[in-house]
Order: C-alpha cells, then structure tokens, then sequence
C-alpha cells in the first residue's frame, strides 16, 4: 500500500500508503502499486492495525461463529530500489489475536503472522507498469495450537507457503485524481510451514486484485478509495479457501521532509470461508 515519492515527482501520480498489515480472518496485502522505486531510493512504514469481527478462523481452517474477535498487529513495511526499474519489497507483521466468548473465556495468542517478500520490475518506458513476484511465508506453525482451550484459540493464517504474480498500471485522471490496479494470480501451495495441520488441507489457486482511486488536494495530502480482493478458482466444495472483497478509505497526511500520517478503514463487504468483519489502521511513513 505504497505511493510514488509526492517529494520527488510532484507533477506525476501520487498515492496513498494504506493498511500494511496482515490479520487471522482477511489477510490484507500491502499495496506496492506499480511505481517501482529507482536506485537508493525509499520507503518504510511503521503501522498498527486492527481487525474486528463476531467470527473468527480456528486452527482447523474453518470460520467459527459465535465469539468476539479482535485482531491487533504491528508491521513494518520496506521498498528499496536496486537498480533502475527493479525493487525489492517486504512486509513483516507481528499479531495478537483475542477471542472472547459469551461464557466468559478469553483465549489469546500472540506471534509472527505472514511475511511478505517481494520482487517488482518494471520496463524501461517511462510509464507507471510493473510485474510483481510475491512469496508469502508464515511466521507460525498452523498445527502449533495450544491444548487447553483447543479450538478456542485463533489461527495467524493458512500456515503454508504461497506465490503470487501481480501486474500493474495507473494513471492519471482528469484533474487532481489518479488511479492505479494490479492483477495477481495466486497459487496456493500445501507446503506448510513447522508440522502443518493434523488433516490433509488442499487449497485453490485464486485470483487477488488491488485498486485505488485518488484525489490529491492541499499539500499533497491525499484522499483514496481502495478495492481490495481475493476470489478462490474452486467451487462451493472448497471450505478452506479464502475469498474477500473490502472497499474503503484511506487518507495520506504529509508532515515533514518525507514522513507522512496514513490512515485506512477497510470493511469487508463480502467473505466465504474468510470471517465478516472491518479492519483499521494507523501507520508512519518515510519516503526519500
């Protein structure tokens, strides 16, 4: 969930950096977009977000109904540019997951969640394209769950490792608005990270897509719609596979010589195997 440096090239697209976190029920992604970074330049942030729903994912992969979730994690996000037209990215989180239960249980658990690397490239065109390969790795053993409340405890995520392909453009709009999409196809993989679960779980590969709409307006301060989605290539026999779709703003606040205030509100407007819920964020970002 990045933008183009506004400090260095004021006169193109500019857009915002938003949630860069990874929750138990709807793994955001960070959005890179297809600005790819040119040699030594660069972009940190320091994020916190939160993820609320009445739903949560078990150690067996499947929703549970019925129970208060709340989803708290720390992230720090990076793109370096290598060489030009190449960057490398990467996003590490780590996630507090608390669930609370009308019988009076809380059952919390705490550690590493899905890592992000990923290497863009872009063509020597001189317009806003790019190809993306994204590996995701778990920070976390999915069959590691704790015994005595059993069921009770959230998952950080799937638990295997996961490739995806994204391709990328943007654009400008008429007047101060932009826009920019990507298009990923996400093969999904079994290959779990410590033990994996006790069951045999096969997941589809599936089709994942970012988009944001924006306006820059005083001081380059920066107001964005993001269309954020995973859709799963199985049918309605697949009861493991996530699909999501969440539509919401988030706001880019310059402050001094390239830190920035960012900010996101992302609800889920439609979910299958993946809990309801909406997700907040709050971040600090760098770009030189």
């Amino acid at each position: 969930m990045t933008h183009p440096n506004p400090w260095r090239a004021p006169s193109k697209i500019v857009l915002a950096f938003t949630l860069a976190f990874t929750s138990v029920a709807a793994p955001t992604p960070a959005l890179a977009g297809p600005w790819t970074k040119g040699p030594g330049e660069l972009y940190v942030k320091l994020g916190e977000g939160a993820f609320l729903s009445d739903s949560f994912v078990g150690p067996d992969g499947k929703v549970v109904k019925g129970t208060k979730y709340a989803g708290i994690t720390t992230s720090a996000y990076f793109e370096v540019g290598l060489i030009k037209g190449l960057q490398v990215q990467g996003l590490l989180p780590y996630t507090i997951g608390i669930n609370t239960f009308d019988d009076g249980v809380t059952a919390i658990r705490s550690g590493g969640g899905d890592m992000l690397v990923g290497l863009q490239a872009s063509p020597p065109l001189g317009l806003p394209l790019a190809a993306r390969l994204e590996l995701k790795i778990p920070l976390y053993d999915v069959g590691d769950s704790p015994e005595f409340f059993g069921s009770r405890y959230p998952a950080f995520g799937d638990g295997q490792i996961d490739v995806t392909l994204w391709l990328g453009a943007g654009g400008s709009l008429p007047g101060p608005f932009y826009t920019w999409g990507e298009v990923g196809y996400r093969f999904r993989t079994e290959a779990f990270i410590g033990d994996g679960p006790v069951d045999k779980r096969e997941f589809s590969d599936s089709v994942a897509w970012l988009g944001q709409v924006g306006w820059t307006f005083y001081k380059r301060m920066i107001l964005a719609v993001n269309f954020i989605g995973v859709m799963a290539l199985a049918g309605e026999e697949d009861i493991y596979t996530k699909s999501y779709i969440t539509l919401g703003p988030t706001v880019f606040l310059p402050v001094w010589r390239g830190l920035a205030i960012e900010a996101g509100f992302d609800p889920i407007v439609y979910a299958r195997n993946s809990a309801p819920g909406f997700s907040i964020s709050l971040g600090v970002s760098y770009s030189r």
